[in-house]
């Protein structure tokens, strides 16, 4: 079995991301494009709605949900997940009153859950302003592979050691690089918006999510963490190769060969196919730490940088 994982948008003007396992259905972080350029980006990765039987929601700023898109997901009969403090925003929607009435409304709390397709999501309690969510997801386990993990944080001021706890060891790894500091202070933005975004409850800045990623990489095995994407960068008050940067830095210095992707706001990108690790073979303690599979593939790539156009694909 594989996992795709892409990211169908990211940044301040719409958010979305597909995690799907073959041979089952998948979910979508966030439907924060509209009906048709989700469609669109949908079909890039050779995907569509039919695939699609949940969508799990980080907050309900503008740029993560998208009200015509609710209304796609009542016809479609999908489910939405959502925390409970999310309901007081979203309770004025028309579509989501629809799903409500359906019985297609779940609401999460801290502990993790099964969505229909088989996923196990584990909700990670992100610092912005509004109830923010990160999810750390995992695939089936199917006999002699171990479940492939996906790490999402992205709108999120500041980061805690726990948050890190939470997302070591996933497969793919994906965290806001909104900012590059400077940028930000000269970018002309009122007073007010500037300070928000540079605090504790706004968005990640380059190092900081670069500490974050460090962090993380710590406390994960040497197989696990083969790719970094980079999410929700600003479009106005960062480049991606200031932030690919800072990525490349961090996984150098901790001697790691991962793949690093930029996300942008458009295309979809990346459009990531990981397959499964096989678990130790007991019966031979020789095997234990042998490089397979992706791994292999990660040995000889380092800390690549990819960009929008182009597509890996683990074999």
């Amino acid at each position: 079995m594989t996992l795709q994982f892409a990211v169908l948008g990211s940044g301040s003007r719409g958010n979305s991301a597909l995690v799907y396992q073959n041979g089952g259905t998948g979910l979508l972080i966030d439907i924060g494009l509209g009906p048709r350029v989700l469609d669109q980006r949908l079909a890039s990765v050779r995907s569509d709605w039919s695939r699609i039987s949940a969508v799990v929601l980080t907050h309900t700023h503008g740029d993560h949900i998208d009200p015509a898109t609710l209304q796609v997901m009542v016809r479609r009969a999908i489910v939405l997940y959502c925390h409970e403090a999310h309901r007081e925003s979203l309770e004025i929607d028309q579509g989501f009153q629809d799903l409500d009435r359906l019985g297609l409304v779940r609401h999460y709390d801290g502990q993790p859950f099964l969505a229909p397709s088989g996923f196990r999501v584990e909700p990670i309690p992100l610092r912005h302003d509004g109830p923010t969510f990160g999810f750390r997801i995992e695939s089936v386990a199917r006999r002699r592979t171990r479940a492939i993990g996906v790490g999402y944080l992205a709108d999120c001021g500041s980061w805690s050691e726990s948050m890190a706890d939470s997302l070591a060891d996933v497969d793919v790894l994906g965290v806001e690089f909104n900012h590059d500091v400077a940028m930000q202070k000269a970018s002309g933005r009122s007073p007010a918006l500037i300070a928000r975004n540079l605090g504790d409850w706004g968005h990640l800045s380059n190092r900081q999510a670069a500490e974050l990623v460090r962090s993380i990489l710590k406390r994960s095995s040497r197989d696990r963490v083969g790719h970094l994407v980079l999410l929700h960068l600003s479009e106005q008050c960062n480049r991606p190769e200031l932030a690919i940067h800072e990525a490349r830095e961090v996984v150098q210095d901790t001697g790691r060969r991962i793949l690093i992707h930029a996300a942008r706001q458009t295309p979809a990108h990346p459009n990531l196919i990981v397959r499964p690790h096989r678990t130790v073979n007991q019966a031979n303690p020789a095997t234990a730490g042998r490089p397979r599979g992706s791994a292999r593939l990660r040995a000889s790539a380092a800390a690549t940088a990819t960009l929008p156009g182009l597509k890996l694909e683990l074999p």
